[in-house]
């Protein structure tokens, strides 16, 4: 019986150009092969499991057909809010799970990064169907063999990637596939929907290109000699890119072209979310398009499904294709299954590149910035992990997201050995990838982070006390105060501390004010630096909801505002509060954020390079660790050239 290897087909980065051609050529038979019904079994005996955490309808059923055409089977979980994931179970167990049931399992998930962590606990191959809005490589094999078959070839196309740029993970593949191939990639974006950050560092460090960026604006001005035009909306609604009813204004410098292909895509609504608004207008592409003599020669190309941005009567145009492009997508898939039975016994691990946790005894490390990353959404088990990204920029630490490729711009690096941090500028870089190597090296988000987790400056200033013990006793009393006085409803109202000092701060208002009002509050804690970050009652351990509740989120020094933030955040995913509030102890001003306490202790200035520290002792203290409580205030120094860190 056939085997397969563990060739994960992840990204269109783990094809090579000559594999990408390979592929397209057995395609090639393969659809003469369909219409002369003539189909070797080749995957005889072999299983392929579908899971789709997403809906689908070409990609599912192509992929499934193109099994049983090459005389394979399927087992599919075409709707998975119907299998076990709906009880809680992590994406890492499914792949397990099903990896033992099949050969090859075909994924789709929400969260970027899905299918590199499916791979990884997978015991066999897995194919990317669409992470989030990350990447799409079959869709991309689809679209490449209908380009190659129309056009004759893919070296040497100019091809026009128009409209959300963002959220289209078809784009993205596109993209990469055709700067391999030395295509030229006009990146025409909507306001607010250009190329992220990660997929133009991934153009210039691999192949050393950058796309030609416009704005949807000047797109008709700069259209000619285009092979391809790859359109998406701008907004999160049906969204018409491109018409001849309206004309776009030319910059004056711009030479008029030819377009030779258009590509449409839906606006990917589930993606945008409700920041991105409705557009004023929105238009649909029709045959007006294709009147003009710049157009004579145009494909009309779309993945489909189309939603309204591409009219109907263009379906009878013989430059439509989209029907033959989605018919594609049964050879191809046959040809990519059929590849990697080829590739048996040849096959040999693609290197990622220098992976690295950034975190180690237990030390902590700041998620991936992307809200949508699998990394994000299932933190019990996995832990994150990064590679440097490949264009570092001057006084800042740049790293990727192994998983979902987004970049994390770092500020504060710190060594688990010294337990030191240090706020990074470019004398550190050979350090930082030392203690990479070492894995040695952890990341903060503030300096606040940093000491809560016990790390030490690596140079600290003069420190100078401004509050003593009597006089944190007072202004523990003064917020006590202002709390208990604006209290409506006390049996509604949750104190939760940020972890540490916050919640021990949270603990003390607890008792002022139950002795002042004669209630007794509930009171949780909250870890904003665990990667599951969650609120606790610091009573019982049990977690807590938020719904309805008024929340007096404490802390015990507003600084810049990022953790506060932070905070903020993961107390509205809880549940909706009726109210939240924030309470410190201290505050120093010098906020990066525009976050402004209800209740303040003391307001406290400091200059923009000083620190503040609170130093709290615990509820049942005796009165020795009560006179050691005090504030005080340092300056943080840079490293300098003589006295560079110790890796």
């Amino acid at each position: 019986m056939a085997r397969l290897p563990k060739l994960d087909i992840v990204s269109t980065d783990d094809l090579t150009v000559a594999q990408i051609e390979r592929i397209l050529d057995l395609a090639q038979e393969f659809a003469k092969a369909l219409e002369e019904r003539r189909i070797p079994e080749l995957a005889k005996g072999l299983i392929m499991a579908t899971l789709f955490y997403e809906p689908s309808t070409r990609t599912r059923l192509s992929f499934e057909t193109a099994m049983l055409r090459l005389g394979g089977a399927t087992i599919s979980s075409p709707d998975m809010r119907a299998s076990s994931a709906s009880k809680g179970e992590s994406l890492a167990d499914t792949a397990r799970v099903v990896g033992r049931y099949a050969d090859l399992l075909v994924l789709r998930h929400p969260c970027e990064g899905a299918a590199r962590l499916a791979a990884q606990y997978a015991p066999g191959p897995v194919i990317n169907a669409g992470d989030g809005g990350h990447e799409h490589p079959t869709q991309t094999l689809c679209d490449l063999y209908t380009l190659r078959r129309k056009k004759g070839r893919l070296s040497g196309l100019t091809v026009a990637v128009c409209g959300d740029l963002k959220a289209a993970r078809t784009a993205h593949s596109l993209i990469y596939a055709l700067a391999r191939f030395g295509s030229n990639i006009i990146a025409a974006s909507s306001l607010g929907m250009e190329l992220p950050g990660y997929v133009l560092d991934r153009l210039a460090a691999q192949w050393g290109y950058q796309p030609e960026t416009i704005a949807m604006a000047e797109l008709g001005a700069v259209a000619g000699q285009l092979d391809a035009l790859y359109l998406t909306p701008r907004a999160p609604h049906q969204m018409a890119l491109f018409t001849g009813r309206t004309p776009l204004p030319a910059p004056a410098s711009a030479a008029p072209r030819v377009f030779d292909a258009f590509y449409l895509t839906r606006s990917q609504r589930e993606r945008h979310g409700e920041e991105a608004g409705e557009p004023a207008q929105y238009l649909r592409f029709d045959l007006d398009a294709l009147r003009s003599s710049k157009a004579h020669d145009a494909l009309v190309m779309h993945p489909l499904p189309r939603t309204g941005e591409l009219a109907h009567e263009v379906d009878d145009d013989p430059r439509a294709v989209y029907f033959e492009q989605a018919g594609a997508g049964v050879p191809v898939r046959m040809a990519l299954i059929a590849w990697m039975l080829e590739a048996a016994g040849a096959a040999e691990a693609r290197p990622r590149g220098e992976e690295f946790v950034a975190s180690a005894q237990g030390a902590p490390m700041s998620r991936c910035p992307n809200p949508t990353c699998i990394t994000r959404h299932e933190p019990d088990y996995l832990q994150p992990r990064f590679r440097f990204a490949p264009r570092q920029v001057a006084g800042a630490l740049r790293m990727q997201c192994a998983f979902c490729d987004q970049t994390l711009n770092v500020e504060l690096v710190g060594h688990t050995t010294s337990r030191r941090y240090y706020r990074f500028d470019d004398r550190l870089y050979g350090y930082v990838r030392q203690w990479a190597e070492k894995q040695t090296l952890t990341v903060f988000e503030s300096v606040k982070e940093a000491e809560e987790r016990g790390y030490e400056p690596y140079r600290r200033g003069p420190q100078r006390e401004i509050l003593n013990a009597a006089e944190v006793a007072q202004a523990c009393q003064a917020l006590a105060e202002q709390i208990a006085r604006d209290l409506n409803d006390p049996a509604a109202a949750l104190l939760a501390g940020v972890v540490s000092r916050g919640a021990l701060l949270a603990l003390r208002l607890r008792d002022l004010i139950e002795s002042r009002r004669g209630v007794r509050l509930a009171c949780a804690a909250l870890d904003v630096y665990s990667r599951a970050a969650h609120l606790t009652s610091i009573d019982d351990g049990e977690d807590v909801g938020t719904e309805a509740k008024t929340i007096i989120l404490v802390d015990d020094v507003i600084n810049s505002g990022w953790t506060v933030q932070r905070a903020m955040t993961t107390l509205w995913r809880q549940g909706r509060p009726a109210a939240l509030k924030l309470a410190v102890l201290i505050d120093r001003g010098h906020r990066t954020l525009p976050i402004r306490p209800n209740y303040v202790g003391k307001h406290i200035p400091t200059g923009a390079g000083e620190r503040v520290t609170v130093r709290l002792a615990p509820p049942q203290a005796d009165a020795a660790e009560r006179a050691g409580e005090r504030v005080v205030v340092y300056s943080l120094l840079e490293s300098r050239r003589e006295a560079e860190p110790r890796a």
